[in-house]
């Protein structure tokens, strides 16, 4: 299946280029950072899946898609959630909120298939440390205008700077542009937690506390009023 990418940002084209090269037979048809290119392309070398960049240079992605009379699976990338309306009243295939993890990617890939009525196809071998990375949980950070791989088992804690947050890992501190309620839903609730209205914590991590507040590796944190309901039930379940 042939695979068109309109991005402008180059690190998110190296994560989709990426994504897709670890599928058999999905191919990389062309790349273009505007949507005018991209049409020009399209009237001659027809695609299966078009990965799309709302935000684009001169003409959007939603006005790009409206120039279309029979246009492919669409999958959306974009750094905005409001935009999602827009694009699912074109019939677009799914929208894939930046960063993109390689398993929201494929899901997203799934749903292409499934139109197709063709069988997903098993990602193509990879060497040995691949696929170990591959296996294990993580999200895509953008921090310092490229894309950062990080490991969710590494996050120890996620502090809200203004309109920032600045996780904190066993392999570094990073900061990007996301709100703490946005770095929340990319998380699981089981193994992440909400204490305060400035933190979330990975509760594995935590080496000891009290109702106040817990203690993750030198770092002290404060229970807040408002979430301490939902901690002292945590406290309950895995206290002996």
């Amino acid at each position: 299946m042939k695979c068109m990418i309109v991005e402008d940002e180059q690190p998110a084209v190296k994560v989709l280029e990426s994504y897709i090269g670890h599928f058999r037979d999905l191919e990389i048809s062309g790349v273009y950072n505007n949507a005018m290119d991209a049409f020009t392309h399209l009237q001659k070398n027809p695609v299966d899946i078009l990965f799309l960049d709302i935000q684009l240079p001169k003409i959007s992605g939603i006005q790009f898609l409206h120039s279309l009379k029979d246009h492919p699976a669409v999958i959306l990338t974009t750094a905005h959630r409001e935009f999602a309306l827009d694009g699912y009243e074109l019939e677009i295939t799914d929208y894939l909120l930046k960063p993109i993890s390689f398993g929201r990617f494929t899901k997203a890939i799934a749903k292409v298939y499934k139109q197709h009525q063709k069988p997903l196809a098993m990602p193509r071998d990879t060497p040995q440390d691949d696929r170990v990375l591959l296996s294990e949980p993580f999200i895509y950070i953008k921090s310092d205008r490229e894309f950062v791989k990080i490991f969710l088992k590494n996050i120890l804690y996620i502090e809200s700077i203004k309109n920032h947050v600045k996780l904190v890992t066993f392999r570094g501190t990073y900061f990007t542009l996301m709100s703490l309620s946005q770095a929340e839903e990319k998380l699981p609730g089981q193994h992440f937690m909400r204490i305060h209205r400035s933190y979330i914590v990975s509760l594995e991590h935590i080496s000891k506390f009290t109702p106040a507040g817990i203690q993750i590796d030198s770092k002290y944190i404060p229970v807040g009023r408002h979430y301490k309901k939902q901690f002292l039930h945590w406290v309950e379940k895995n206290v002996v």
